[in-house]
């Protein structure tokens, strides 16, 4: 880990634990024009050292000098800044960097989280130094916060909140720190994310409870999580799964130039390792969504506007699905790794319908008994296959928080391919696609044991998107 001296503007590579013991600060921001680099710092660090509490011309120049005055005021010798503490032209460096960021943000004293395009007009001092100050300081200054309207965080040149909200990797940068401070373009102190999470939880979107510490954000569901990112940006498109890594706990190699397939990565890592169905409880954002993505067609399978598989193609598609919860119940029994991907998509275990319960019953209750049977179960496995090519609901693990029944279970619709067929070794019999895909059903009554065998649900191979 390398860090930036915060007197001497000079770059030191060591341990984590070493920084971690001696206590350093971390600088969260928008990157805005060529920020300074790894390559550059050792040149402006004597300009740095003469500025002082001068501003500099340069933004870029003048962000390093004022987060580390900041940190310095704070008793932090310490302070890391991404562009200019990581070597980015080494892969393996960047690489390790991308996977550990979350850690080195969890484990930094303070963050400090620098505002470019706000002005507060609050206080020059951070709330420890001027605490020293005044000893009532901290005090009124959580007393302000509280007070503060939704527009402590507005644009000075637009209506809207700044646009370190909307981007891809100030979200785990958000939810890491223990402590993190908010700081204006002219450095005066804004809050407090613990004082400010009221504003921030009606911006993101974020419960509160997992901005202060009161709930661990980690025991939110995927489908959760995935709302959180929802429609931020990345300047390249690999970003909005890489910057997810630390929040789902997955480690895995970046692979720039992959495009949307890095988000296909991250979900199979997480189909992989987790058993938690929300992963599919996303809902398509209109029929039209899916063209903006080439997919591969095939003679045996072609895709129509409002089909897609069971994994969303961007985080995007978990809009709106963010009070979704897996610890509510009753839930369905699978076997182990029910969920698991395939040659085609994605096997999924299948389970009996109502309509399977009701055409059984008539097959037990034929007063023809023997002979009966035989062209009762020829009508029950029609009937059944015709609702399944109309399309049926799949039930899934997970349930809404809201509502006026959180008991009901969240489906999607599953549509059968017609004439099934097993082409070769390993092949499934049955396909499905999910259909209906900008719908989420609640259903109240399933089955909650019983899987009669294995399905696939095809998935889209998306080549590249825009």
């Amino acid at each position: 880990m390398r860090l930036l001296d915060t007197t001497t503007f000079e770059l030191r590579l060591d341990g984590q634990e070493f920084f971690q013991d001696e206590g350093y600060a971390i600088l969260s921001h928008r990157w805005v024009g060529p920020e300074v680099t790894f390559d550059e710092i050792a040149q402006y660090a004597p300009d740095l050292r003469d500025a002082g509490k001068q501003r500099m011309k340069s933004p870029q120049l003048d962000k390093i000098r004022g987060a580390c005055e900041i940190a310095r005021k704070q008793g932090f010798r310490w302070m890391w800044i991404d562009n200019c503490c990581v070597n980015k032209s080494s892969a393996i460096e960047e690489a390790e960097s991308i996977n550990s960021m979350f850690k080195w943000y969890r484990d930094a004293r303070v963050c400090i989280t620098y505002l470019s395009d706000v002005r507060s007009g609050g206080s020059p001092n951070p709330p420890e130094y001027e605490a020293v100050l005044d000893p009532g300081a901290n005090e009124k200054r959580h007393r302000l916060a509280e007070q503060a309207s939704d527009r402590v965080f507005q644009r000075f040149d637009r209506d809207e909140p700044s646009e370190w909200f909307s981007r891809g990797w100030t979200l785990p940068e958000l939810l890491a720190p223990r402590d993190m401070d908010f700081y204006d373009a002219d450095w005066r102190y804004i809050g407090s994310k613990a004082s400010l999470a009221a504003q921030i939880q009606r911006i993101t979107g974020i419960d509160a409870d997992y901005l202060v510490g009161a709930r661990h954000f980690r025991r939110a569901c995927i489908a959760t999580k995935m709302s959180w990112a929802a429609g931020r940006a990345t300047t390249r498109v690999e970003d909005i799964a890489y910057s997810l890594f630390g929040l789902f706990g997955i480690t895995m190699t970046p692979r720039y130039g992959e495009g949307p397939r890095a988000f296909m990565r991250l979900q199979q890592e997480l189909l992989a390792t987790t058993e938690d169905e929300s992963l599919f409880a996303w809902r398509m954002p209109g029929p039209a969504a899916a063209d903006r993505y080439d997919i591969e067609q095939s003679p045996k399978t072609t895709w129509t506007s409002g089909e897609w598989g069971l994994l969303a193609p961007s985080p995007d598609w978990f809009n709106g699905c963010g009070n979704v919860t897996i610890e509510r119940g009753p839930t369905i029994q699978r076997p182990a790794r029910a969920f698991h991907m395939g040659r085609q998509g994605i096997v999924i275990p299948t389970m009996p319908s109502e309509q399977f319960t009701k055409y059984k019953l008539m097959l037990l209750f034929s007063p023809l008994l023997t002979i009966g049977a035989i062209p009762v179960w020829i009508y029950v496995m029609r009937k059944l296959k015709k609702k399944a090519q109309a399309g049926v609901p799949f039930t899934l693990n997970c349930w809404p928080t809201e509502g006026d029944d959180t008991t009901a279970a969240i489906s999607v619709y599953l549509t059968m391919l017609p004439n099934p067929t097993s082409s070769y070794a390993g092949d499934y019999e049955y396909k499905f696609k999910r259909t209906r895909c900008s719908e989420l059903l609640l259903v109240r009554k399933y089955a909650l044991r019983g899987a009669t065998g294995e399905a696939v649900a095809l998935q889209p191979e998306v080549r590249f998107g825009s």
